[in-house]
């Protein structure tokens, strides 16, 4: 039980520790400009954003605990290496329940929300293996997400660890750089120079830590872009890196 993780309640526990009154400032300005943009006198020239307007829920007639802004999403999606993708893109079968939910959603607010997206473990873009959590969200009239349907059994949170250092750039090489720390310290002073005479805390140590920094280096960027394919902060919303 401690070692699962709900991915709603993630994203629940991040906004409520992440938000504050600047943020609650910039999302309502966010609003009064989206709302500007269709003022009478501005509708014909924002008209394709007026169009989709009807493809999106609005904000003030949905649940606010539901509701979730693409950055708080992304942060979720980097910590656990998710994807968030156009639910065409799923390869498992969507639940009944959530089709039935945007039906309902459709009918209750009188819109056509035709596209959806899903935020997944990025296996489930690949091969349709069920059983995966995630999360079924639509766009709403302020550029956010409502969470309307979630399924599936919860991630490990062990999952998250292992995939720490293929976060972003800067972790990846903080990662390397601790881990080859660590090798350069243990390591005995009589393999890394033939000088008896050599204190532990020498040259030599400073010379070993950096010839294995580089080949780590050299190592993990081969392992991480021929396996891991790429870094989770730029693949978690495009489809073709993995």
């Amino acid at each position: 039980m401690f070692d699962e993780a709900d991915l709603k309640y993630e994203l629940t526990h991040l906004r409520r520790k992440t938000r504050g009154v600047q943020d609650a400032l910039v999302i309502e300005a966010n609003r009064i400009l989206k709302d500007d943009l269709f003022a009478d006198k501005k509708i014909l020239q924002n008209l394709e954003q007026y169009k989709r307007s009807f493809e999106a829920l609005d904000e003030e007639s949905l649940e606010s605990e539901n509701i979730f802004t693409g950055d708080e999403i992304k942060r979720i999606a980097v910590l656990y290496r998710l994807k968030f993708l156009e639910g065409r893109l799923y390869k498992p079968e969507i639940p009944y329940e959530g089709e039935l939910r945007i039906s309902h959603l459709n009918g209750k607010f009188h819109k056509e929300v035709k596209e959806f997206k899903i935020l997944a473990p990025y296996e489930s873009f690949v091969e349709a293996t069920q059983g995966k959590h995630a999360l079924l969200f639509v766009k709403t009239n302020y550029e956010n997400y409502y969470l309307v349907h979630k399924w599936g059994a919860p991630l490990k949170k062990s999952r998250k660890l292992a995939v720490f250092p293929l976060r972003n750039f800067e972790i990846l090489v903080a990662t390397v750089a601790i881990i080859t720390l660590i090798l350069a310290i243990s390591l005995p002073t009589r393999l890394i120079t033939l000088d008896r005479t050599a204190e532990y805390w020498s040259g030599y140590r400073a010379a070993a830590f950096f010839h294995l920094l580089i080949f780590n280096f050299g190592v993990t960027v081969y392992f991480t872009f021929t396996f891991a394919k790429n870094l989770s902060s730029t693949v978690w919303n495009r489809y073709r890196d993995f």
